[in-house]
């Protein structure tokens, strides 16, 4: 699933490791536009199952987008991409 707009041009596109999975994104743009274009909305659990973490602000306030790279907790609306990225949830 590719949510992008069409006929913009970016960066080529890498790849990068999403809870063990290949998912491709175009280096340098926002981890979290990078997921909710591959249809991933969801970044994490919160205390009610029924409501799960996903961006919120998308502008580094909330931090209601916390993931984890390469072992460092980021905010993925502030954190842009990089090929071999490996994205596991907080």
């Amino acid at each position: 699933m590719d949510l992008r707009i069409s006929g913009v041009a970016r960066p080529a596109a890498v790849t990068i490791m999403v809870g063990g999975n290949p998912v491709r994104a175009h280096a340098g743009e926002s981890l979290a536009a990078a997921l909710i274009a591959e249809g991933l909305w969801r970044f994490g659990e919160g205390d009610d199952p029924a409501r799960p973490r996903t961006t919120f602000c998308m502008m580094g306030v909330c931090q209601q987008c916390l993931l984890r790279v390469d072992g460092r907790l980021v905010q993925a609306c502030l954190t842009p991409v990089v090929a071999g990225q490996v994205v596991t949830s907080a």
